[in-house]
């Protein structure tokens, strides 16, 4: 697995971090009551682009081995965006 791919990797993961984040506060402000669906969407939103990604990888990857490691670094990505997004909330 290249570098160039583990860095677009994190740099995505990091956007839709700083989004859910921005978008959390900014839902807060002006239309509390739509933090439940806004979380929900944005949860659905992570989720599918992760399994996405590791699937368009799985199918151009000439090797197993780099799709497993993909799916390692995109499973680690999420679930630190997963504690960090907690973490920020608060």
């Amino acid at each position: 697995m290249s570098t160039a791919v583990v860095f677009v990797t994190v740099l995505v993961f990091t956007l839709l971090t700083v989004g859910y984040v921005r978008g959390i506060r900014f839902v807060a402000r002006h239309s509390p009551d739509n933090l439940v669906r806004f979380h929900f969407i944005m949860v659905a939103v992570r989720f599918i682009f992760a399994i996405t990604a590791v699937g368009i990888f799985a199918l151009l990857s000439p090797s197993r081995e780099d799709t497993m490691q993909f799916a390692a670094l995109t499973l680690g990505l999420y679930l630190t965006m997963i504690v960090v997004t907690i973490i920020l909330k608060q």
